[in-house]
């Protein structure tokens, strides 16, 4: 056994390494701004009792080579602050002690961020930002070594081989332990070490063990509350497992007697979750039954709906969007492999003295269930319950051990059966290594890949959460040109650390210039749905030819274009204006009727503003080629994005411009309220539009 717990360490180690080479291959999550600068003033207020963080120099701009882990910077090393860009002035500890309870719990954030103190600040070996992400890939590393060590003590090396890998090749895993440092990656961590440490507390009849399962509980109560959940894991295994034990003279008073210390203990660690939870949350000090309860109603609203995807929608109103999701974004080879795990153990549930087999089942079951279970949903693919995949590669393992139980005897057939699982693998490794680093967008051959995904619309294809922006960034800080602009498609600042962008270039939304081709940069995730989020995304999609794209099996999930006449797609460089229409008013609505169908580039027109007639609230257009089925354009007025800002809000000054990415019409309505605005008074209405397309 011993022998056993060195190789677990083996391969934790190994997987640790190759992920901090790695690490600089990935962007930050999309909630990082949300997560790190509240970690960092919760630490800087537990280590120093400040408040704010006039203790600390300024932070002091500098470029950092985004391609190193290492601080790269374009200025002297000793001149680079230990300051991070996240301890920032105006997301101090006095802010979040009033308004933090509209999300998850900052553990994760907290101990992330002291990661940061100590690489980064203190000792200088990692940049700011990927100090960070060493907090996620060395709970990772730690959750490989477990998923070895728990697997080979139950059911062999062979097993706990094949367990430790399918988790460390696990698509999903793999991508977003790099990233993902603030909720899945340790939330998952700690639910898999809480089961772990009950389960051997109880077998073995060891406080201690109780003990630690509740600092688990604790830490993963505080990154998110997933873990309220592991009760539907343990206490059916528990109470299956003392129905074994006990046989015939199973009994509440036997039970309680023979396990009351177990029990108090287990109390105690659950409370002594609760209170770390509490005590790590500043937020909930001053009345922590009424914040605790904002808590709930934030999960409440991310997890429940009553608008299920009809395309998922399974017997008795279920959600079966998260099971085919893990379906078709499996490696086939671990797939294959849990389902004979899950038919193994459901065979050997009655013939476990301890029914381990029963727990991973749990455990597998659970996370997938609850977002299945009628109401409920989930959105962004599966990364949301990723507690699942520690038990998926688990059954993976049993499947394996499943098979040569079957052979029984080390001949031919055995060391066939190891040597197709090894091909098998090796292969599914490479298909990985083919597209990385962006491995969160992985789809398996049974949906057709990524490709397959794309054309079949699933929701979410494509979607990096952020992973890919460093290879862009990376790409512009090589090829453009002194004192560029560059804007995002639709996203953001903070999802990309600014100091990560060459010193002379300029990032800021306001330089998008849609039809006006002035010549900015644009950087963009491309994912299922994101053409039709404005008419920006819109014109992006439709006019422009990328001068960059990270490609992964042939589709574009990040494109850098640059808006000017060079790189607009030639059909549409040729604008025309008509008259053929009408128009026409009621209530609330303008209708513009046209003779035929065309591509509509913009209307211009301008409206009669009198005392007597209203400021506009809102206005909002619908388009149709048939007079019968409209659609809905996105984008509402008054807003400046439904244009882009060089052309500025509109309304403005009694003027109307309302752009369109060719879209093919031939009527237009504009709904707007309230009905008596001056909108109704529509003067001088111009009409533009492309010829061919």
């Amino acid at each position: 056994m011993k022998n056993a717990i060195w190789i677990g360490w083996g391969f934790g180690v190994i997987f640790f390494i190759i992920e901090l080479i790695t690490l600089p291959h990935y962007g930050i999550n999309w909630d990082t701004i949300n997560h790190l600068p509240r970690g960092q003033a919760y630490l800087h207020y537990f280590l120093t009792g400040n408040k704010n963080y006039s203790d600390l120099p300024p932070w002091k701009p500098y470029w950092q080579n985004p391609e190193s882990l290492s601080i790269n910077a374009d200025i002297p090393g000793d001149q680079v602050t230990s300051r991070s860009f996240y301890q920032a002035d105006i997301a101090d500890y006095s802010g979040y002690i009033e308004n933090d309870g509209g999300g998850h719990p900052p553990i994760s954030d907290i101990l992330s961020s002291g990661f940061n103190r100590v690489l980064f600040g203190n000792l200088k070996i990692v940049n700011d930002v990927d100090s960070y992400r060493i907090y996620s890939i060395f709970l990772a590393s730690l959750l490989v070594f477990l998923v070895f060590h728990w697997v080979a003590s139950v059911f062999g090396k062979v097993a706990g081989v094949v367990s430790s890998l399918s988790l460390a090749t696990y698509p999903l895993f793999w991508s977003e332990s790099h990233f993902n440092n603030e909720k899945d990656i340790p939330e998952t961590v700690f639910w898999s070490f809480t089961i772990f440490c009950f389960w051997k507390g109880f077998t073995t009849k060891r406080i201690l063990w109780i003990i630690i399962g509740g600092l688990f509980w604790g830490l993963g109560l505080g990154t998110k509350f997933n873990i309220l959940f592991i009760p539907l894991v343990l206490l059916p295994w528990l109470l299956f497992y003392w129905w074994g034990t006990y046989n015939k003279k199973f009994g509440v008073r036997l039970l309680i007697n023979d396990n009351k210390r177990l029990i108090i203990a287990t109390l105690f660690a659950v409370l002594g979750g609760i209170v770390l939870f509490i005590g790590s949350w500043p937020y909930l000090w001053a009345d922590p039954i009424t914040r605790i309860e904002s808590v709930f109603k934030f999960y409440k609203v991310i997890g429940l709906t009553n608008n299920v995807n009809s395309d998922f929608l399974g017997p008795l109103g279920t959600n079966t969007y998260a099971l085919w999701w893990i379906i078709t974004t499996t490696p086939l080879p671990i797939l294959f492999l849990s389902a004979l795990g899950i038919i193994f153990s459901l065979i050997n549930i009655f013939k476990e003295k301890k029914k381990t087999s029963l727990l991973f089942l749990l455990w597998l079951a659970v996370p997938i269930a609850r977002v299945t279970w009628s109401g409920t949903t989930i959105y962004g693919g599966v990364r949301q319950i990723m507690e699942y995949v520690p038990a998926m590669s688990i059954m993976a393992g049993i499947g394996t051990f499943g098979i040569l139980k079957v052979i029984k005897k080390r001949n031919l057939a055995y060391a066939l059966v190891l040597l197709v699982i090894t091909i098998s693998y090796t292969f599914s490794v490479f298909n990985l290594y083919k597209i990385h680093p962006n491995e969160n967008v992985y789809f398996n051959v049974l949906v057709g890949g990524i490709k397959g995904a794309r054309e079949k619309n699933i929701p979410f294809w494509g979607n990096s959460f952020g992973a890919a922006y460093r290879q862009g960034i990376v790409w512009i800080n090589h090829n453009l040109p002194p004192e560029a602009k560059i804007s995002y498609a639709r996203e953001l600042l903070p999802n990309i650390p600014m100091f990560w962008l060459r010193s002379d270039l300029k990032l800021h939304n306001s330089y998008r210039s849609g039809y006006l081709k002035q010549g900015e940069y644009v950087i963009g995730l491309v994912y299922q749905g994101v053409e039709k989020t404005s008419y920006f995304d819109r014109y992006l999609d439709r006019f422009l030819e990328p001068i960059y794209e990270v490609n992964v099996e042939g589709v574009s999930i990040l494109k850098v274009w640059k808006n000017d006449v060079e790189h607009t797609k030639k059909e549409y460089l040729s604008e025309k204006q008509t008259n053929n229409f009408k128009v026409s008013a009621e209530s609330g609505i303008i209708t513009v009727d046209f003779a035929s169908s065309f591509y509509l580039s913009r209307m211009e027109f301008s409206y009669i503003e009198v005392d007597s007639c209203k400021n506009i609230i809102s206005a909002y257009v619908k388009i149709s080629e048939d007079g019968k089925s409209w659609e809905k354009l996105p984008g509402t007025l008054p807003n400046e994005d439904w244009s882009v800002p060089q052309i500025g809000i509109q309304p403005r000054d009694g003027n109307v411009v309302i752009p369109f990415a060719a879209d093919k019409l031939s009527f237009v309505k504009l709904f707007f309220s309230p009905s008596d605005s001056c909108f109704a008074k529509i003067n001088n209405l111009k009409i533009y539009y492309f010829d061919k397309i």
